[in-house]
């Protein structure tokens, strides 16, 4: 490919007949064959604010013996209309190379708010949290600097709800917020308990989800156990860690913290292996439905907003319409 300047528009600002050459990293890639046996490659190419299927034609076979998953490459071509909607015709594509100073991470998206508030209010609550138990289990896990910086920069999902670096950290303070407002309306709640709860039952995402290329992708841990079971086996030993080091952690204590994380997703069909069972796991899943499907709603109220435009595209992730005629939630 010709060292020409690079045309570089995020592809949420693509439209219909421009000419890009820029970087994107290969989310996905599949070789298809015309009716004459001819192959062709189709590509989702993303980059930090979106992501767009490509088509591309010229020795396609050996194109995509060279392309894996995760690698940045040069693309040039002409964004079109399809079927599914834009796509960018390719002309020439090649790998990223050494010269190209290409910064992996630049691809990913990124939580958009203060990355050091939100840590520090997430430091603040653990030092609010009076049982010693709780407060003991806290301080040693988020003392674990290979766990808290990777909870620091995990995403809390893949293409759903805070799906973006930092997108963890963000849920889990959003979550804290809830409950803790959640505790003042109903004293019945165990605030300390429902407040640890908030702030680990997401913590298996940290092994959920490969982040490290540029996409956010699912480990194979991720895969073969989900991170709600990952998330409870990483508490239980810490647990086990504490109790070894002196002072029994309490049998009943541990076990109504282990049911919050294994239940915090509700319902059977939706991947818990048991239903909430106590007032806190109760206020935990919907503080956690609350937080996860406005997040959703905002990326698309985003995505989608534009002039005269009255409705979102149909949102899988919903089963719904969104209604855009709302607040420009983009300035918030």
């Amino acid at each position: 490919m010709s060292e020409e300047k690079s045309v570089v528009k995020p592809i949420r600002d693509l439209k219909p007949g421009d000419q890009v050459n820029s970087f994107y990293v290969v989310r996905k890639k599949e070789l298809k064959t015309k009716h004459d046996g001819t192959p062709f490659m189709l590509l989702e190419l993303g980059d930090a604010s979106g992501r767009i299927r490509a088509i591309f034609w010229e020795d396609a076979r050996a194109v995509y013996e060279m392309l894996p998953v995760g690698q940045v490459v040069r693309v040039r071509g002409t964004v079109a209309t399809s079927g599914e909607g834009q796509q960018i015709t390719v002309e020439k594509i090649r790998p990223a190379e050494p010269q190209d100073r290409i910064q992996i991470r630049d691809f990913i998206p990124k939580c958009p708010l203060d990355m050091e508030a939100l840590v520090g209010h997430l430091e603040e609550t653990i030092d609010s949290v009076a049982n010693p138990f709780l407060h003991h289990l806290l301080k040693h896990i988020t003392g674990n600097a290979e766990i808290w910086s990777r909870f620091r920069e995990a995403p809390a999902g893949k293409l759903w709800h805070h799906a973006y670096l930092g997108g963890l950290l963000e849920h889990t303070a959003s979550l804290v917020t809830i409950c803790q407002s959640m505790t003042e309306l109903y004293p019945m709640l165990n605030r300390d308990l429902l407040i640890t709860g908030a702030i680990l039952h997401d913590i298996g995402k940290i092994q959920e989800y490969n982040f490290d290329r540029g996409l956010i992708d699912i480990s194979k841990n991720g895969r073969l156990l989900g991170h709600i079971s990952i998330g409870a086996q990483m508490v239980d030993r810490f647990i086990d860690q504490m109790d070894k080091s002196g002072g029994e952690f309490p049998a009943d204590l541990r076990q109504q913290l282990l049911h919050l994380i294994l239940s915090h997703q509700g319902e059977l069909e939706q991947g818990s292996p048991v239903v909430p069972m106590t007032p806190e796991a109760m206020a935990l899943y919907y503080a956690d439905e609350l937080d996860s499907k406005l997040n959703a709603l905002k990326q698309i109220v985003v995505r989608d907003r534009e002039p005269d435009r009255e409705w979102s595209r149909y949102a899988p992730s919903l089963e719904r319409f969104v209604y855009l005629g709302l607040k420009d939630l983009e300035e918030d």
